[in-house]
């Protein structure tokens, strides 16, 4: 196992990257031989990249020619259940009114509040109001960590229901973060993230973090795992 962190300016800018050299770390002294390589711009084939969304993709990309969709709030899991409002699938004559809106065609390219939006395919949803956000991290179908990242700390997601909607959510990679709101006494999905270039806001079982990027990767890249 072998992974491409990047840097900026010689330095480690990303919180995962961080965490990921000090699970590396640990897992050395498990007599786990796990290596690491930092770059600031070049990219080496035959790792595991490690960085921002650009970078990430950027390496697929180049080695792999395949392009990573967004995950957004995946079909199953748009059940009212889950969401407390509407969410569609379309396009910018999709847009009726006020609503949030976020591209389906690429990661970053587009995300605002809004009445219209240039011509591509978005995910689109009523807006709520949320009091506190909570990153949930999965790894093999099981909850492995929870953290606040934004918001009221003190008002805290409805594990049951987190649960659940780990267990319907099953054409997923072998690690992702689920993103959720409070909204009151209800707890709703937010969306979803492959497990790279996503913040951590704490989480780090070293016991498990390198494999999580690992087996996501080739997941992605569809080698065998």
């Amino acid at each position: 196992m072998k992974f491409l962190i990047q840097t900026i300016n010689n330095k480690v800018v990303h919180d995962f990257s961080f965490t990921l050299i000090k699970s590396c770390e640990y897992q050395n002294w498990l007599n786990n031989p796990i290596k690491y390589r930092l770059t600031n711009e070049k990219i080496y084939p035959n790792y595991i990249p490690i960085g921002s969304v650009e970078f990430v993709l950027n390496y697929i990309s180049t080695y792999y020619n395949i392009e990573i969709k967004p995950k957004n709030v995946p079909e199953e899991l748009m059940d009212t259940y889950f969401t407390n409002r509407n969410i569609i699938n379309g396009t910018e004559k999709d847009i009726i009114g006020e609503k949030f809106v976020k591209s389906n065609d690429k990661i970053k390219l587009f995300t605002e509040i809004c009445t219209s939006a240039p011509v591509g395919n978005y995910q689109i949803s009523d807006i709520i109001n949320i009091d506190s956000e909570w990153r949930c991290f999965v790894y093999n179908g099981k909850l492995v960590g929870l953290q606040n990242y934004s918001g009221d700390f003190t008002k805290f997601p409805n594990v049951e229901k987190i649960l659940k909607m780990i267990l319907s959510y099953t054409k997923c990679s072998p690690a992702y973060t689920l993103d959720v709101g409070v909204c009151g006494d209800n707890t709703v999905i937010i969306e979803v993230h492959d497990f790279f270039s996503c913040g951590l806001y704490g989480f780090a079982d070293y016991r498990i973090l390198p494999f999580m990027f690992s087996r996501t990767f080739k997941s992605l890249v569809n080698e065998t795992i």
